[in-house]
């Protein structure tokens, strides 16, 4: 095989296994540390990457490294191009598997907050219309932290800047409501804004990284499509 030729069979199989994965080129440059512009590379045969890569890509695909540097035999293509048509059905059914598990375990604290609502309210009348606000506020800062940590795992980067954000300003809220008797408890927001600082500064860092805004899709990465 000529290089040419390799430099074709990579940048096909890339792409073809890149899709039957149900991933971007952005999904896949944050799983091997590349920008997207080098798989955007990688596929148009302008490039092609290193054995240690390789090596990366083939794990992430399910494939052998042959798979990848060598080209794909006519029933390969065939299963190839069925898979796409099916719309990839075992990656759409577990995107939404991790789309419903975040949403569940989300409206999982908003469950136990009402309950201690209604507990307060059953128990101690008297002091329900004090705690009513303040669990609701515990509640936001519980369900932000909870999406921080599915956003971690499945979701596009740009939402956990969002759960971050959200976990700040829902926190100061909380100590806010609880020690709003306390002189000068409204610090707590100047000190939430300091806070935020950074959280701005790396989002903006990491826009800059990969030359393009960080933009929360609906859904986890692996149900987002190039």
């Amino acid at each position: 095989m000529t290089e040419a030729n390799i430099r074709k069979a990579i940048a096909e199989n890339i792409a073809k296994h890149r899709k039957n994965t149900g991933m971007t080129q952005i999904d896949l440059s944050h799983k091997i540390n590349y920008s997207d512009k080098s798989i955007s590379k990688w596929e148009r045969g302008d490039g092609i990457p290193d054995v240690m890569t390789l090596i990366q890509l083939s794990e992430i695909f399910g494939v052998s490294v042959n798979e990848l540097i060598y080209p794909m035999q006519p029933q390969e293509t065939a299963k190839s191009a069925n898979h796409v048509e099916s719309g990839n059905s075992t990656d759409s059914r577990f995107s939404w598997k991790q789309f419903f598990i975040t949403i569940l375990s989300v409206v999982g604290v908003w469950f136990a907050a009402f309950l201690l609502i209604c507990l307060f309210r059953y128990l101690a009348p008297s002091a329900a219309d004090i705690w009513n606000g303040r669990i609701i506020c515990y509640a936001l800062a519980g369900s932000f932290t909870v999406f921080l940590i599915f956003a971690s795992m499945w979701w596009p980067r740009a939402w956990i800047f969002i759960a971050i954000t959200g976990i700040i300003w829902a926190g100061a809220l909380s100590v806010f409501v609880t020690f709003y008797a306390v002189p000068g408890a409204a610090i707590v927001f100047t000190l939430a804004g300091i806070l935020e600082l950074p959280v701005i500064v790396c989002y903006l860092w990491r826009c800059l990284a990969k030359h393009q805004w960080l933009i929360p899709y609906p859904f986890p990465r692996n149900n987002s499509k190039k």
